[in-house]
């Protein structure tokens, strides 16, 4: 019983560990344009895309059919939505909980992607690495699209669908696969994040020091 407990706490101790240095790796991360641009951007685009959805597919048949003023009006809305204008506070929460993950992934997926692409050899080690981190947040993302909608009221892109094959148990039924999906999206993302994140930081701290052992170089010269 003891051994297990031990394990157990070294194993715990270990994930502290790894989220502390993916932690300080984010935070270092924000210092640096090619994240932060990365991360805006994904923040408004995927941030309106998610509150277009959440109201499953009826927002947007209606973008198709209106007009320009009709398409940016609704568009407005769902952005604005990402702020909690209109919108039930558990919903919004989940929501923005989950599309402020989505785009520290794929912020940091873009600030390694960068910094690995500095020579050809690095870049060919670096390639299947990459390749992963992008498979991981479009994976984060697939999920979260599919999980996207309304806690409260149970609309979800996958209400329709199962309706149509579960009749009028459908919704309930899509209601929870919908709360699957959106804890899986998280789960993934967290996971993610971690790994990314230490990458970030190892990058980070290892320019730092090439950078001030060149300047201790030179000094010496």
């Amino acid at each position: 019983m003891q051994s297990g407990g031990k394990s157990w706490r070294r194993k715990l101790a270990r994930a502290a560990d790894k989220w502390k240095i993916a932690w300080s790796g984010m935070v270092l991360a924000t210092r640096y344009p090619q994240f932060l641009i990365a991360f805006v951007i994904s923040f408004i685009v995927f941030g309106t895309l998610m509150n277009l959805l959440s109201g499953s597919s009826a927002a947007l048949d209606l973008f198709w059919v209106s007009d320009l003023n009709g398409k940016m009006e609704i568009i407005g809305q769902a952005f604005l939505a990402l702020f909690g204008f209109g919108r039930n506070f558990l919903d919004w929460l989940l929501t923005f909980i989950v599309v402020l993950l989505q785009s520290v992934l794929i912020g940091l997926v873009v600030f390694v992607w960068r910094k690995r692409r500095r020579s050809r050899k690095e870049q060919i080690v670096a390639t299947a690495a990459n390749s992963e981190n992008v498979q991981n947040a479009s994976i984060a993302a697939g999920l979260a699209v599919l999980g996207s909608g309304c806690p409260t009221c149970g609309t979800t892109l996958l209400a329709p669908v199962i309706s149509t094959l579960f009749s009028t148990s459908g919704l309930a039924l899509a209601s929870f696969i919908s709360g699957a999906l959106t804890v899986a999206a998280i789960l993934v993302t967290l996971f993610a994040i971690q790994r990314i994140g230490g990458d970030a930081y190892a990058m980070i701290v290892s320019e730092r020091f090439q950078k001030l052992h060149h300047k201790k170089e030179q000094i010496h010269e």
